[in-house]
């Protein structure tokens, strides 16, 4: 194989050497201060307040599900994480972990990625720990803000390890494994920034047997921490005979074709989806980082200093991102949403550490340009997640006080029906009301979350209301869970709250109807 590069310069950071101790101290000063303020920018609202709906009310005091439970759900490593945290969910100290954790994946991050400048590694820990899933997770799933910080976490130090190659690469799979057991989308993290480096090392010229035998090694991690983490559930699950929850058996609908279909327009879609934020915005600066990303691999086949291989290898990886970076619509077809999909946003990170490598024909002066403008693009990508989340929590907040209200009317309406009697009368209700049409009303600024996951209706969700009354509002509520009075004909002919006879006594229990 012809030397590589022989005429240009040596890479800023070459293999196996590290930075200055003077540059490794601003870059990690730089990644705890810009996770500290941004996590307070975006999510500082959430953490100090409370507005639980959702499974968050069900989780109010969520330790008391047990072991049994999370391991039914595949979950299995968070009761050991809420044992050493406490069994309530308490914000200020989920908001306290999660910057922890957030702070140690940004490091671990800028460092995999060898994100150099201090501006580097601000903007990538400002988008990481305000990614538009992390946002979702805290608007509807409080509780796991600080434990899928800490899958994430795990998930990039798996990333880091695997791509050190050798038996450094055997120690990823202890923290793929937690992070399979807390969180199993994340895992899309770990080969996302795998390709994300692969890419990097190709553009910069580095031995193409090295960069092979490092993809090779994170695909071998992620395959071996796939097969454990199945197999130490199934057992987990035989041991504590614990059924399990949710069920795969869609997945054999859906073939692997139209997985990678599905991936791949699936993040085109997103690229190009407006922003609910600063609407038409975001997929302008997604439409200009395209087109810098393209430029930027365009030098990259053109570079006569490159290695035939090392063009050809670039080319393949570049074709990878979009089903990579969206692989969860491959693992969890029909599945993938806003949630599960975080793995996307790293997309942001492609530009940001091209341009800390080196400079491809670029003169000094345009490769400077070049760095201000995609620094520019991702500091406003950074401004329209600190708006959304913002705008997010305001709407989680004015639908806790509009579900309050009409909970209060709903005990007073219950405590209006003769015969009743607090703590010993059943509950039962038909229905629900976010599928309430008269009062699911969303009016204004937030009519375009409704698109957004678990944004969709005017009050929390109240899939769960006998919860909301007993755990979120201390009613002595007896819940009847059981739905045969719900379903009777005297129930299905009663209207629907709040008109008069939307809440009776029938056969001794007191049916509210929420919905049809």
């Amino acid at each position: 194989m012809p030397e590589r590069n022989r005429q240009e310069p040596p890479p800023r950071i070459p293999d196996g050497r590290r930075a200055a101790p003077e540059e490794a101290m601003r870059r990690r000063a730089a990644a705890l201060a810009s996770t500290a303020f941004f996590s307070a920018a975006a999510h500082g609202f959430l953490f100090a307040n409370e507005f639980f709906s959702h499974d968050s009310v069900s989780y109010f005091a969520y330790a008391d599900w047990g072991f049994d439970f999370y391991t039914r759900i595949g979950r299995f490593f968070i009761p050991l994480y809420e044992a050493c945290k406490g069994g309530v969910a308490a914000p200020w100290l989920i908001g306290i972990l999660f910057v922890f954790w957030m702070s140690l994946a940004g490091i671990v991050v800028t460092e995999l990625l060898e994100i150099r400048s201090p501006r580097g590694a601000a903007l990538t820990c400002g988008l990481l720990c305000t990614n538009v899933s992390l946002t979702l997770t805290g608007a509807t799933y409080v509780y796991c803000m600080d434990e899928y910080a800490l899958a994430l976490l795990c998930a990039a130090v798996a990333a880091y390890l695997a791509l050190r190659g050798g038996r450094l690469a055997l120690l990823g799979l202890p923290p793929l494994l937690v992070s399979l057991s807390i969180y199993q989308p994340y895992a899309t993290v770990t080969a996302a920034l795998c390709l994300l480096a692969l890419v990097k090392q190709a553009a910069e010229g580095r031995r193409v047997p090295g960069i092979l035998s490092r993809g090779a090694a994170a695909l071998a991690l992620l395959a071996a921490a796939f097969l454990a983490y199945n197999a130490l559930w199934a057992l987990l699950r035989i041991l504590l005979d614990a059924p399990q929850i949710r069920d795969v058996a869609s997945l054999e609908s859906f073939g692997i074709k139209a997985r990678i279909l599905s991936a791949n327009a699936s993040f085109f879609a997103f690229l190009f989806r407006p922003g609910v934020a600063l609407g038409p915005l975001r997929p302008a600066a997604h439409g200009v980082l395209l087109v810098l990303l393209l430029r930027r691999l365009l030098l990259t086949l053109a570079n006569g200093r490159l290695s035939a291989a090392n063009r050809i290898l670039s080319l393949v990886l570049w074709a990878l991102l979009p089903l990579t970076l969206y692989s969860v619509a491959v693992l969890m077809p029909g599945e993938a949403h806003d949630l599960t999909a975080y793995a996307r946003e790293l997309f942001y990170f492609l530009p940001l550490s091209l341009l800390d490598g080196l400079p491809l024909r670029t003169p000094r002066r345009a490769a400077d340009a070049e760095r201000a403008v995609v620094c520019a693009l991702l500091a406003l990508l950074l401004w329209h997640h600190v708006v959304y989340a913002n705008q997010v929590y305001m709407k989680k907040e004015l639908e806790k006080n509009s579900t309050l209200l009409l909970a209060a009317r709903i005990v007073d309406r219950i405590e209006g029906v003769p015969g009743y009697v607090p703590g010993e009368t059943r509950v039962a209700f038909a229905g629900r009301f976010d599928y309430n049409e008269p009062l699911d009303v969303t009016r204004g600024a937030f009519e375009d979350y409704r698109t957004q996951t678990g944004l969709w209706h005017s009050h929390a969700a109240t899939y769960n209301l006998g919860r909301y009354l007993t755990d979120y509002l201390q009613y002595p509520l007896v819940w009847d869970t059981e739905t045969n009075v719900t379903r009777s004909e005297l129930a299905k002919a009663m209207p629907i709250f709040p008109a008069a006879g939307s809440v009776r006594m029938i056969d001794g229990v007191v049916v509210v109807k929420l919905s049809d």
